[in-house]
């Protein structure tokens, strides 16, 4: 069986602008691996790096750590090091893992630091055009008497 853990080792966020623009674009990458991946035992440690930033310039998130693919079969970690050493590719469950998990940290540091979630909203969302004062009907309430 193999499990999958995600350790970061290093943090950064920071809000770059004070007032927020009406729409802010959100631009992720993920650098995997970021250095030289290391066996241990039956563990396979794969650096990452994964970072946010936003266009206009309102925040820059960095998020850096590793993943720990450890397995109780000595074949499944070789065939991930095979695969990464000579074919250049990292596992798909390698890569949604670090994606999953560093998206869900980003959402919490970007809530601390009073901005919107950086994740698309529904299309559905994006279609209401909000109303104006005079769409908006009155709630006025009419004498009963």
């Amino acid at each position: 069986m193999q499990a999958i853990i995600i350790q970061f080792t290093s943090i950064n966020a920071e809000r770059l602008a004070t007032a927020l623009p009406p729409r802010i674009d959100f631009n992720v990458n993920v650098t995997i691996p970021s250095g030289e991946p290391a066996r241990r035992d039956n563990q396979y440690i794969i650096p990452f790096v994964f970072t946010l930033f936003s266009n206009p310039p309102v925040v820059q998130i960095t998020l850096k750590g590793v993943a720990v693919v450890s397995s109780d079969r000595k074949s499944d970690i070789d065939r991930i090091e095979e695969d990464i050493a000579k074919k250049k590719q990292i596992p798909a469950p390698v890569i949604q893992a670090v994606f999953v998990n560093s998206l869900a940290e980003v959402i919490l540091l970007s809530r601390s630091l009073a901005l919107p979630p950086p994740i698309p909203m529904p299309p559905q969302l994006m279609q209401i055009k909000p109303q104006t004062s005079e769409e908006k009907k009155s709630f006025d309430q009419e004498p009963v008497i």
